[in-house]
C-alpha cells in the first residue's frame, strides 16, 4: 500500500528568473486530452521543458497497488528522480511513500544533480500521484514561484487524469482530432485578431497557415501610438506541439517588451536573452522586426536570421530589405543586432513572410534553392499595387500546392496610405 507522507516545504533555491511569459493554464490546454497515462506523461514533459529552462527530466508517478513505484514516461530515468527525493523523504521507492507536500531541493554537486521540485497530483480529493522535475547540473535552482506554477500544472494534470484512465469507448483517432482542433484554436488566441484602424493609418493584412494542426510561426502588429507601429514575424525551428508552445512564449514576450524598447534591434536583443535562457537542445527562432515611423518617414528593420522582407514602391519596383542580420534567437545569449533604415514613400507595401511561402513556390526544385525567393519577388511584382490582392495570390498558390510536407506559412503585410 502506498503511504502518503508530508513534511514542511524546503526552500533553498536562489531567486532566479521565474515563469511569467505563458500562463500555466495555457500549457495545460496545449497538453490536451491524452489517450493514456504514458502519452500524458510525454506531453507533460514537453510542456515543462518549454515552461522552464534547462530541465533535463520530468516524470509523472502514478503508484499502483502491488507494483514498484516508477515513472510513467521513463522507468529508468524515473528511478533517478526518485533518488533525488531520498534526502527528504528517505528511500521512497522502497518504502512506497508518496510525497504530498510540494518540495524544493537544491542541486547536489557530488551527484552532479541539478535542482529538483516535486508536487502531488490530486483528482478531486483523491491523491493520485506526484510530479517531479529536475534541472541540469550547474544551472540556477528552482524558486518558490516555480514550485507554485508546478503545483498549478499538477492540478491541471489531476483534472485530466480521470478521463485519460477511463477513455476507451472513443477511438484514438477521434480523440486526437479533437485535441488538435482545440490546440489549433488555442494557438490562434496568441495571434492578433482583425487589425483595423491604427495611428499610422496603415492597412494591414495577415495570413497564418500551419503545416499541421499547430505550428511554430508567429506574427504580431502593435500600435505604439503617434503614427508608430511595430510589425514582428518569426519562425520557431521544428513543427508541432513543441514549436507551438515555444511560439506562445516568444509571442508573449514580444508584447511584454514592445513598449519598453528603443527600437527593433533592442527588441530582438531582449527576446534573444530570454529565448537563450529557456531554449532546450539545439532549437532556435528566426525573427524580423520592423518599425514604421510615419512622423519621421522611415522604415526601421532588425533581422535575426529571418528571410528578407519585400518592399514594393508605388512605381511597382520591388526590392529586398533588412540584409543586416544577426544570428537567430537562442543561439548566442549576448548577440547584438543592427538596424537598417529605409525612407518611407506614399503607398509603400511591406511584406513580411516565413520560408513556408518559398516552399510552395519552389515546386519540385532541390532544397535550399533560391528559386522560391525569386518567384516570390516575381509574384509580388506581377500583382497590382494592392496588399489585399498580393495576399490572395499567395494564399491561392498555397492551396493549389496542397500537400502535408510543406512548412508553416505566415504573412504580415502593411500598405502605407497615400
Amino acid at each position: 500500500m502506498i503511504e502518503p507522507t508530508s513534511q514542511p516545504l524546503i526552500d533553498t533555491a536562489p531567486d532566479e528568473e521565474r515563469v511569467n511569459s505563458i500562463p500555466v493554464g495555457q500549457a495545460i490546454a496545449a497538453i490536451g486530452d491524452a489517450e493514456s497515462p504514458s502519452e500524458l506523461a510525454q506531453r507533460l514533459a514537453v510542456a515543462v521543458a518549454v515552461l522552464w529552462p534547462n530541465v533535463v527530466d520530468t516524470d509523472l508517478f502514478l503508484p499502483e497497488k502491488g507494483r514498484p513505484l516508477r515513472g510513467v514516461r521513463d522507468a529508468r530515468a524515473g528511478a533517478g528522480l526518485l533518488a533525488s527525493l531520498n534526502s527528504v523523504w528517505g528511500p521512497i521507492a522502497a518504502r512506497g511513500l508518496m510525497p504530498v507536500t510540494p518540495t524544493l531541493l537544491p542541486g547536489d554537486p557530488l551527484q552532479a544533480r541539478g535542482s529538483t521540485m516535486s508536487t502531488p497530483v490530486f483528482s478531486g480529493k483523491s491523491l493520485e500521484g506526484f510530479l517531479v522535475a529536475q534541472r541540469r547540473h550547474g544551472t540556477p535552482g528552482f524558486t518558490v514561484s516555480d514550485l507554485e506554477a508546478f503545483a498549478a500544472l499538477a492540478e491541471g494534470v489531476g483534472n485530466i487524469l480521470p478521463a485519460t484512465r477511463t477513455r476507451g469507448s472513443t477511438s484514438a483517432a477521434t480523440w486526437l482530432e479533437q485535441d488538435l482542433a482545440a490546440a489549433r484554436e488555442l494557438q490562434r488566441t496568441f495571434l492578433p485578431g482583425t487589425i483595423g484602424e491604427n495611428s499610422a493609418n496603415v492597412r494591414v493584412v495577415t495570413e497564418y497557415m500551419p503545416a499541421h494542426a499547430v505550428g511554430g510561426d508567429f506574427y504580431d502588429f502593435i500600435d505604439l501610438g503617434g503614427g508608430r507601429v511595430l510589425g514582428v514575424i518569426g519562425d520557431v525551428a521544428g513543427k508541432g506541439v513543441t514549436a507551438a508552445l515555444t511560439m506562445a512564449r516568444v509571442s508573449a514576450d514580444v508584447r511584454r517588451f514592445a513598449n519598453d524598447v528603443g527600437g527593433p534591434a533592442e527588441l530582438l536583443e531582449r527576446l534573444n536573452q530570454t529565448v537563450s535562457f529557456r531554449m532546450q537542445d539545439d532549437r532556435f527562432v528566426t525573427a524580423l522586426a520592423v518599425l514604421l515611423d510615419i512622423p519621421n518617414r522611415r522604415w526601421i528593420f532588425a533581422n535575426a536570421g529571418h528571410v528578407l522582407p519585400l518592399l514594393r514602391r508605388s512605381t511597382g519596383v520591388v526590392s529586398r530589405v533588412a540584409y543586416s542580420s544577426g544570428p537567430p534567437l537562442g543561439i548566442m545569449a549576448h548577440a547584438q543586432y543592427r538596424e537598417e533604415i529605409v525612407a518611407v514613400a506614399a503607398r509603400d507595401i511591406m511584406l513580411l513572410a516565413t520560408d513556408g511561402v518559398f516552399e510552395i513556390l519552389m515546386a519540385n526544385r532541390r532544397p535550399f534553392s533560391t528559386m522560391g525567393q525569386c518567384q516570390f519577388t516575381e509574384l509580388v511584382s506581377g500583382a497590382t499595387h494592392d496588399i489585399g490582392e498580393i495576399r490572395q495570390r499567395i494564399v491561392a498558390t498555397a492551396h493549389a500546392a496542397g500537400g502535408s510536407s510543406r512548412d508553416d506559412l505566415t504573412l504580415l503585410g502593411m500598405q502605407v496610405a497615400d
